[in-house]
């Protein structure tokens, strides 16, 4: 069992926070106030950051995402695979811790980056027409999966840790996306699952078996 050390806010989380708690203190107008403190306390609860206990063992992959589990099923991986593979799509709400972890131990062997629109991410067509990174992992087995961070209807912001040649524990961080989205997981090989379709998961969670 590995429990994960890391601090309690996101560092993407402290301009926002620092931001509005400074312009509360500027501002004379007590409803303005009162709304740019509440906006802080927001940021702070969104770019939150808990500890995870991850339990792993060889061929297991992890949730990388906290939310819920709206596809299960086969669809064409345009980025890597460019085939009909095995996918598991996660909606995060902005509720969500919204921190992404690595799925397995192992080793980031490619990225791509896609610019594209800002439509909701609990729409299956947002997995092709959103803003999105993919990243293609490989496990100490060399089994093959793609995760892909995808922008929502109010998520802008797509922030990527994880680069080509990256070696990674399991639950170590990847990433983050801003304020709602959806991270979908493409198998190369099928996924013996451990999940169901409107599942609530925790980054860290059991998916399924390689």
């Amino acid at each position: 069992m590995k429990t994960t050390k890391k601090d309690p806010i996101a560092k993407e989380g402290y301009v926002f926070i620092a931001s509005f708690a400074l312009a509360s203190l500027l501002i004379k107008n007590k409803y303005l106030k009162s709304a740019l403190i509440g906006a802080s306390a927001f940021s702070t609860y969104f770019f939150r950051n808990p500890k995870r206990q991850i339990n792993y063992t060889e061929n297991m992959v992890l949730s990388p995402a906290d939310g819920t589990i709206v596809d299960i099923g086969k669809s064409y991986e345009r980025f890597f695979f460019k085939s009909k593979v095995q996918k598991i799509s996660i909606f995060m709400s902005v509720f969500n811790v919204h921190i992404n972890l690595a799925p397995f131990k192992g080793v980031c062997l490619d990225k791509i980056y896609n610019k594209g629109l800002f439509i909701s991410a609990n729409k299956p067509k947002a997995s092709i027409e959103n803003e999105q990174c993919a990243l293609l992992l490989e496990n100490e087995q060399g089994q093959k999966i793609v995760v892909v961070q995808i922008a929502g209807i109010i998520a802008r912001r797509i922030v990527t840790y994880t680069k080509p040649l990256d070696n990674m524990e399991a639950g170590d961080i990847i990433g983050l996306i801003r304020f709602g989205s959806r991270l979908d997981i493409y198998c190369e090989k099928e996924l013996n699952l451990a999940v169901h379709l409107n599942q609530k998961v925790k980054g860290g969670d059991l998916i399924g078996y390689l």
